[in-house]
């Protein structure tokens, strides 16, 4: 009788789990820091950025990127598209998206930039509203900067967990078949 009691209290605590929303921030600066808020606990993921790693040869390098080759952007929309289908009816608060904006020297180019990464971003924002429920941009959120010298985001998205599972096994799917498209299999 106890044993089917525990096993009452496991199945209602993941179909709890499973039902409930959750909320995923992103803050990528020079580190990326992934943040998972489930209803009972938290979970917090840090890459930190720029380590040179030069413990390996330029020989054990080459056969690295042979195995994995590098993908195209056209791959990584794919992949994207992909898995925004799988998620729909998420909340997205954007907090900052710093674009880098380094003029080193003046061209033709120099004054059309920044619009041109602006109306990338929006872009994205416009195909956004049709796959979300709710989009919350904050004033002054994309912000074009000479002082970065890559993008840094923050952003959150709330959504269920089943849906947050269900998307990142697609996005995993779609990383391996666009690997095996990049190398011909």
């Amino acid at each position: 009788m106890a044993g089917v009691l525990i096993g009452i209290i496991v199945l209602f605590l993941l179909f709890f789990l499973l039902t409930r929303r959750v909320w995923v921030r992103v803050i990528k600066t020079e580190d990326l820091i992934i943040q998972l808020h489930l209803p009972l606990l938290a979970l917090y993921l840090k890459k930190p950025g720029n380590q040179n790693d030069n413990r390996q040869s330029r020989h054990q390098k080459r056969i690295q990127k042979a195995k994995n080759p590098r993908l195209s952007a056209i791959a990584y929309v794919r992949i994207a598209a992909g898995t925004l289908d799988r998620v729909k009816n998420c909340d997205l608060f954007i907090k900052k998206i710093l674009l880098p904006c380094k003029i080193d020297r003046f061209d033709g180019f120099t004054l059309v930039k920044p619009f041109g990464y602006q109306g990338l971003i929006y872009g994205i924002i416009a195909y956004l509203r049709t796959k979300a429920h709710k989009i919350v941009l904050e004033d002054n959120a994309i912000i074009s900067s000479p002082d970065v010298t890559e993008v840094h985001l923050y952003f959150t998205v709330k959504l269920g967990l089943y849906q947050l599972i269900h998307a990142l096994l697609t996005l995993r799917r779609g990383v391996n078949e666009e690997k095996k498209r990049a190398r011909g299999v």
